[in-house]
């Protein structure tokens, strides 16, 4: 009999949480990893399945869309502990986060959400199937983006039609930890912003605009950012925009398991001191994604993390000039004994207009 990746996610949690006698989720990310469905409950990991909590309101909605759970509806979720102290064993037991529905939590239980982000790194293949999805449709967007997108045009104006295009293909929008928008369109200065809010201002010839696109697929996302020029641009610009595509391209060479996370970003900023560069990169090399646009490992200065098979993680070297311009790339990568670049629109520098 074959065993379901949600039975491996179950075990890999139950594994890693050791001696934990209950394993607890509330966070609407742990449960959808859990169960395929995306809202509100209490839930219990077991052996063979999850018990899920939720109100009679929710109730269709998870059955018509949950794995291998056994669904308890009540009247609303200040009732969710009190159904689910009836169905917890004795001894230790934990929690994916402190929400506890108004009410106390349980006697004794640990809170610790690392746990849970810790199991969700390793990517299986059918999370793999939906990142490679997601990066495909993102793709798209930017292919919108090249055909439609010209001088005069405001910033507001692309993000529109790139969320039109985005909704049609069913992709669904992260929030942006950042900024206000879940995605980022910034024209001339404003690209210096590396969490740049769209605004009215008008792509003026000459501009550099940074475009970053993150959105999930059926649960899971992919995270891209292109660099285009906006008719004419200095040859200067043209210089750092090549020397920002050399340091990204080292990034994902280096994208392998085994690789330490802190040596990756060096190998980064070594680039763009080769070409002066480097004092406006402001930012860590990348990170993991998944459920949430940010994950482990974490790809900076100061990361412990070591890449290993499975991470999905970004490589997105930037430099922002103040009061002129940005340059951004990245790309989301599947790690192994050689890196799966995943998201696949030219890098080449392209000219709206």
């Amino acid at each position: 009999m074959l065993t379901s990746g949600y039975t491996k996610r179950r075990r890999r949690l139950r594994e890693i949480a050791g001696e934990y006698s209950n394993i607890l989720v509330t966070k609407p990310q742990n449960i959808f990893y859990l169960t395929g469905f995306w809202g509100g409950g209490v839930g219990a990991v077991l052996e063979d399945r999850v018990i899920l909590v939720t109100t009679q309101m929710e109730r269709p909605r998870v059955e018509g869309s949950s794995v291998e759970t056994e669904v308890i509806g009540v009247p609303a979720l200040l009732n969710a502990w009190d159904e689910m102290r009836g169905n917890l064993e004795g001894g230790p037991s934990l929690v994916d986060s402190s929400l506890g529905g108004g009410k106390p939590l349980p006697k004794g239980l640990v809170v610790d959400e690392g746990l849970f982000l810790r199991a969700r790194r390793t990517k299986d293949e059918e999370e793999v199937g939906r990142i490679v999805s997601a990066s495909r449709k993102i793709d798209k967007i930017y292919e919108f983006i090249e055909e439609e997108a010209k001088p005069g045009m405001t910033e507001r104006q692309v993000a529109a039609g790139a969320m039109k295009v985005a909704t049609l293909e069913g992709l669904t929008p992260f929030a942006s930890e950042g900024s206000l928008n879940p995605i980022i369109v910034a024209a001339g200065s404003n690209g210096a912003y590396p969490h740049a809010e769209v605004t009215d201002r008008a792509i003026g010839d000459g501009d550099f605009v940074v475009v970053d696109l993150f959105f999930r697929f059926e649960g899971y996302g992919s995270d891209e950012t292109r660099t285009f020029a906006a008719g004419r641009v200095s040859e200067e610009k043209k210089r750092n925009y090549h020397s920002v595509l050399a340091a990204q391209e080292k990034g994902c060479e280096l994208a392998i398991k085994g690789v330490e996370c802190a040596r990756l970003h060096g190998e980064v900023v070594k680039e763009l001191e080769n070409a002066s560069l480097a004092r406006y990169f402001t930012h860590g090399t990348g990170h993991g994604v998944g459920i949430d646009i940010h994950e482990m490992p974490s790809i900076g200065r100061t990361s412990t993390d070591v890449l290993e098979r499975g991470d999905v993680v970004t490589v997105e070297p930037g430099i922002y000039i103040p009061g002129r311009n940005g340059v951004r790339i990245e790309d989301t990568l599947l790690v192994g004994t050689r890196p799966r670049i995943l998201t696949q629109y030219t890098k080449d520098l392209v000219v709206l207009g």
